[in-house]
């Protein structure tokens, strides 16, 4: 039986809150559960109560001690920093052998802690077989498309140049030139293949910092004007004020962003009145990029497949674009989110960390 904590002396328990002396049947069933619960006492730095799954975990018993213990363990610069702003927010420990989970949360008006434990280490090891069957399966999924992608063009090489050889003393010169522009053409499609590959490693390690998005869109919007211009696509931008600083890679975002228009101008082929909007907003700490088109739009089957690697419904694409474009905002703590209808239009939502105000 775990005793209650504190007598009849008008203190309340920190595990019922209620005032209740002698024992306390909720204590007993918390201090039996295969849950670890730790209460500490800060006003006092007593830890006051733990149950059985912690004492088994840790080997610690009631004592002063044992509050040092558990505060530089669990709550690493919580002397310096009473608000500690990790409370309420899941965390993990390596202790020994055992992975724990645990979160801690503030009670009774501040007077007391209590953190909440699981071992999760057979759950994490369970994930981690999952994760390494996934990417086993989705590196063996790359490597059969890239063997696909690339032996196309290889094949047709192969055959164009063998029919050349054969017939090279009957040709024509303009039948050899024929023949050889053929070949031209496949080498430049593995090419475009290889450089798209090779965007999946150029930003590996991005270079985050402080990008002024009005300057930076200013800058980028030159870039598309003179493609949107040439197919009579209108170009609408729409700037929050707020959303004046994030925090990213100036080059994988002009990247990202490149990748996004170049698909919106994509979609607006043979569409009356073509328009792309651009806008700004933030929220929360997150700055929020949307490129909007009146396009073709795309069906459910296709946004299941939109970040596959290889998969594409364009003539001339390779089914890269997006998956590289999710890699690349992930490096940088970002996200992507597109909304579709078909023969209506996309709209694509791209996210980054907000970036320190600076003074211009």
């Amino acid at each position: 039986m775990v005793k209650h904590i504190y007598e009849a002396n008008g203190r309340t328990c920190p595990i019922c809150d209620i005032p209740c002396p002698g024992i306390c049947l909720y204590a007993d069933i918390i201090g039996n559960i295969d849950i670890g619960v730790i209460v500490l006492d800060v006003q006092n730095e007593k830890l006051v109560f733990q149950n059985k799954f912690v004492g088994d975990i840790f080997k610690t018993t009631l004592s002063q001690r044992d509050y040092s213990t558990f505060t530089n363990l669990l709550l690493p610069g919580l002397d310096k920093d009473s608000s500690w702003e990790r409370f309420g927010k899941p965390q993990t420990l390596h202790f020994k052998d055992r992975l724990l989970g645990y979160t801690a949360y503030i009670i009774a008006n501040g007077e007391f802690i209590w953190i909440l434990i699981r071992d999760i280490t057979e759950k994490a090891r369970l994930e981690s077989m999952a994760e390494e069957v996934n990417i086993t399966e989705n590196i063996k999924y790359i490597f059969s498309s890239i063997r696909h992608e690339l032996g196309n063009p290889i094949n047709s090489i192969k055959m164009t140049l063998s029919v050349l050889k054969k017939n090279l003393g009957t040709c024509s010169g303009d039948t050899i030139r024929g023949y050889v522009d053929r070949s031209l053409t496949e080498i430049s499609r593995v090419e475009y293949l290889l450089n798209s590959l090779k965007s999946f490693s150029m930003f590996e390690n991005p270079i985050v910092q402080n990008v002024h998005l009005p300057d930076f869109l200013d800058r980028f919007l030159f870039l598309v004007t003179e493609d949107s211009e040439q197919f009579g696509i209108e170009i609408k931008t729409a700037l929050s004020p707020e959303a004046e600083w994030g925090s990213a890679d100036p080059r994988a975002l002009q990247q990202v962003m490149l990748n996004l228009v170049t698909n919106a101008f994509d979609a607006l082929e043979k569409i009356d009145n073509p328009k792309t909007t651009i806008s700004t907003l933030k929220r929360d700490n997150m700055i929020y990029i949307e490129v909007r088109d009146n396009g073709c739009g795309m069906s459910a089957d296709h946004q299941e497949n939109l970040f596959k690697p290889f998969y594409t419904t364009k003539p001339n694409g390779t089914g890269l674009g997006l998956v590289i474009t999710r890699r690349v905002l992930n490096s940088m703590n970002g996200h992507i989110e597109i909304k579709s209808e078909k023969d209506v239009g996309t709209t694509v939502t791209i996210s980054i960390p907000e970036g320190v105000i600076e003074n211009r």
